[in-house]
């Protein structure tokens, strides 16, 4: 069965890129946007196997989505992508338990992250 995935990025182009991809690579896309807030709203109503989530936005950052979803579901899977390397962001991700990938991104990486 496919995995299921919301994907949230500020960024039109990464969201639709992001979608095509996943599409392709047989991963169900359940949902996407471009803020924190609609994240949120999108994990209550879809309830994704994974959320793939950009740290800097606008109207909710992905910081705030992603304590927003622990605490409707602490075992969610999200993994970060974002060009935000700092050592402060590493950080905080892995008190979070959230895997980092850094953009640009490989693709091939992130799909065998979802399928695993």
């Amino acid at each position: 069965m496919p995995k299921s995935v919301i994907v949230i990025d500020d960024d039109e182009d990464t969201v639709r890129l992001f979608c095509e991809f996943l599409e392709e690579n047989d991963i169900n896309v359940i949902g996407n946007g471009f803020d924190g807030v609609t994240a949120v709203k999108l994990f209550k109503k879809t309830n994704p196997d994974v959320v793939l989530i950009d740290l800097n936005m606008p109207n909710g950052s992905g910081f705030y989505a992603i304590k927003k979803i622990q605490e409707i579901n602490p075992e969610a899977r999200i993994i970060a992508v974002t060009a935000d390397g700092s050592f402060t962001t590493e950080e905080k991700l892995e008190k979070l338990n959230i895997p980092l990938i850094q953009k640009p991104f490989k693709m091939d990486q992130i799909i065998s992250i979802i399928k695993n």
